[in-house]
């Protein structure tokens, strides 16, 4: 795979899978046609792209539809832009795809943001044969200008679309629309207590705060620059706020049938590992090469908000000029070809990351770019944890200390805040934060967590975009394919194990679904396996392998297979399960297997950042099975609404800590075999109960049998350490699957519309 993907499936955005006729609005931002060798070189985003930067700060505070500025349905606003069933729907396009097709009758408002660069008039003959007139804002020669672009310029466009629309569209729906966008107005201001300094640090939670109706809390630039005390203060001030206003918002009959989204996003842009290797031509200057080293230097070893220079030859470098020691203020800088292009490339992922903050009212804790140097302290676990020599004791000693240095990276009140926030959580970084301690254990056996990956740039582009909601019911599980992959002599006893678990956990799911297993071995038989798949969820099981600096593989028997290289070729189904080794691996390259499934189109994919024991990924792809045909429909019926694919597979990975950790004191004798079946019913109950700490339920357990609480907190630790848990990642949008079962959907369908919310 290259360093340049080409974007991935949807960026040239279909619009089959678009709801019926609705008061949605779309924004396509047109970005010019492009070749994947010009993506930028640090983080793979498309330079085009990187240029519209400006146009996608609009999408911070346009509404979704035209019903969001309607007072009459405010009541409804937080609720339906924090459960996403209101999410801003946006997508990068070329101005090729968009003038390929006129817009569906289907999306009577689409809005077209055209670049600086672009001409509207290469749109009039397009726009003259769709249905309904799209609305193209441009610098010049558009419907609306940038300037224009406010709520009263879209409403007045809007309302003249609705005067000009197809005879094809019922009247009463147009009449409808129309009184809706008639009747906007803006919410009322609200004034926070505080100011702050602008920088991007903060961008996204003043997106979300702005959403929530509040004034810009300030419009000083920050003067600040270099002092991390200075912008996590900020950073934790308008974290705070945006939580909460979510608070506050309280729950409304929403929640039941859509789910919010996560309350929190871990983020942090990053680069490649070692820049992509970028590297210049043979025939530049020595200066240059110096100044193209040092600016390098600098940009690797950043450790804050802002870049650390302690040298002349460092602000040459970086500025392009001596700084005047005496007049440090009187010159023009003219930044090193490296520093535009990464700053093009960190403005152009706050401004995605600040879109979805906005359109789901989420908070967002900017890192400091320390976080993303912690990969060599993951680099080290992982290669103990690789080694034949690893012993319980210490690979404990190994996990704590990259757990140490991630605490490190993400200072104190950011830390706090993390612990004492409510909802789920999506990490928006390449740095591995699932194994940042919370209270003595890892994030992600504390909270339910999700990932998307911020290299390569096109793909991490293509995922924050909005994906259209996914609602399964337990009948869309009837059928689940397993791709065994195994090499049918040399991994017999690893086949062996899987038949077992499944033959053991069978006999739960018998009667309610049915587990397909097919045996491949080549490029050709993966690809008929998938295509000829249409269920819901994917299981592969056999090998996988990611050698430093090279895409990583999925083993086919005696062949292997780089996932990236099936674009176009298969169809893949929204959920994918990888029960192989090393396919998130955490201290590898973007060129994951995990983030190739992605790119063909998945909308999840459960992966591995270790390797995996052969028996324990077994009894965990055949626990989820169970799962799925056991505890949804009870979970459904006992929580009284739906559930993200996120809950149920971060529930799994609680189970499974759980069961290894009773194993592990079993085994030591510290408890006999009845007590364990007792403090794994006690567990069970607390983590499908929804306790708020099901840990602490764990431990009191232990202790009233007599365990002194410093040995448990001991051996709790250490079976984390050794846990397959620590080695799953639930990567990609799986909060945007919501499984429910027919009747409790219709029935909370039926409630939502009652009270406005449809």
């Amino acid at each position: 795979m290259s360093d340049a993907p080409d974007f991935p499936p949807g960026f040239e955005l279909s619009l089959d899978y678009l709801p019926d006729l609705g008061p949605k609005i779309l924004y396509l931002v047109a970005v010019s046609d492009w070749r994947p060798e010009e993506a930028t070189p640090l983080a793979g985003f498309s330079l085009e792209l990187c240029r519209s930067i400006f146009l996608l700060r609009a999408l911070q505070w346009l509404p979704a539809d035209v019903m969001e500025l309607v007072p009459e349905f405010r009541s409804a606003l937080f609720a339906r832009r924090m459960t996403g069933a209101a999410a801003v729907q946006w997508h990068p396009q070329s101005p090729r795809a968009i003038r390929s097709f006129p817009a569906p009758l289907s999306v009577p408002f689409t809005v077209i943001l055209l670049g600086e660069d672009q001409n509207a008039d290469d749109y009039r003959e397009w726009a003259q044969s769709c249905p309904t007139p799209p609305t193209l804002v441009a610098n010049a020669g558009g419907d609306l200008t940038y300037n224009q672009l406010t709520w009263k310029g879209l409403q007045a466009r809007l309302l003249y679309v609705c005067d000009h629309a197809s005879e094809k569209l019922p009247r009463a729906f147009v009449t409808e629309m129309r009184g809706f966008i008639a009747s906007w107005e803006p919410l009322p201001g609200r004034k926070l207590d505080y100011e702050v300094g602008g920088h991007g640090s903060i961008t996204p939670n003043l997106a979300a705060l702005l959403n929530f109706g509040f004034d810009p809390p300030g419009s000083e630039p920050f003067k600040k620059i270099g002092d991390l005390d200075a912008y996590v203060d900020q950073i934790a001030l308008t974290t705070a706020s945006v939580l909460a206003a979510r608070q506050e918002a309280g729950e409304t009959v929403a929640e039941e049938s859509f789910p919010r989204r996560p309350a929190l996003n871990l983020f942090a842009p990053a680069m490649y590992p070692g820049m992509g290797d970028i590297a210049l031509k043979p025939d530049v200057t020595r200066e240059m090469r110096r100044d193209f080293q040092l600016v390098k230097s600098i940009l690797e070893r950043q450790t804050g908000y802002s870049f650390e220079m302690s040298t002349q030859a460092q602000v040459k470098a970086l500025m392009g000029r001596e700084r005047d020691p005496d007049k440090p203020d009187e010159f023009k800088p003219d930044p090193h070809f490296l520093v535009r292009l990464r700053q093009y490339e960190v403005g152009l992922t706050v401004e995605a990351m600040a879109a979805l903050c906005g359109s789901e009212l989420s908070a967002a804790i900017r890192l400091p770019n320390d976080i993303n140097r912690t990969l060599g302290a993951v680099r080290q676990f992982a290669n103990h944890y690789r080694s034949n020599a690893r012993s319980p004791l210490r690979t404990a000693e190994a996990f704590g200390n990259v757990q140490n240095r991630l605490a490190a990276a993400v200072p104190a009140k950011l830390r706090a805040l993390i612990a004492e926030s409510k909802g789920d959580i999506r990490i928006v970084s390449d740095a591995h934060l699932e194994w940042l301690d919370i209270e003595g254990l890892p994030l992600c056996v504390r909270r339910n967590l999700s990932r998307i990956p911020v290299t390569p740039g096109n793909m991490f582009i293509a995922q924050m975009t909005p994906p259209p909601i996914i609602r399964l019911t337990p009948e869309d599980f009837s059928k689940i394919l397993i791709i065994s992959a195994l090499d049918p002599t040399e991994d017999r006893d690893i086949r062996g194990m899987f038949d077992i678990a499944f033959t053991v956990f069978g006999e739960q799911w018998r009667g309610k679904l049915e587990v397909e297993f097919v045996d491949i071995g080549s490029e050709e038989e993966l690809i008929a396996a998938l295509n000829s798949f249409e269920g819901a969820m994917l299981i592969f099981d056999g090998h996988g392998s990611h050698e430093r600096g090279q895409p990583a593989q999925l083993h086919l028997g005696k062949n292997s297979i780089d996932i990236w290289s099936l674009h176009g070729k298969v169809r893949i189904p929204p959920i994918v399960v990888l029960s192989a080794c090393d396919t998130h691996a955490a201290d590898r390259n973007h060129a994951t297997t995990a983030n190739g499934f992605l790119s063909l189109g998945a909308r999840t994919v459960l992966s591995s950042v270790l390797p995996l024991d052969a028996r324990l990924a077994a009894i965990f792809a055949a626990r989820l099975v169970y799962r799925v045909a056991d505890f949804i429909p009870a979970a459904v019926g006992m929580y009284r609404r739906a559930l993200t694919w996120t809950e149920i597979v971060c529930g799994l990975i609680r189970m499974q800590l759980l069961s290894e950790f009773i194993h592990a004191v079993e085994h030591k004798n510290i408890i006999d075999r009845d007590q364990a079946h007792a403090v794994l019913l006690e567990g069970t109950q607390a983590i499908n109960g929804l306790a708020p700490d099901p840990w602490s339920n764990v431990v009191r357990a232990l202790m009233d049998l007599g365990l002194d609480e410093a040995l448990v907190m001991r051996e709790l630790r250490l079976a984390t350490a050794n846990s397959s848990a620590i080695s799953y990642i639930n990567v990609g949008r799986p909060e945007t699957i919501i499984v429910d079962t027919p009747e409790g959907a219709a029935r909370r369908m039926k409630a939502y519309e009652d009270v406005g919310l449809g």
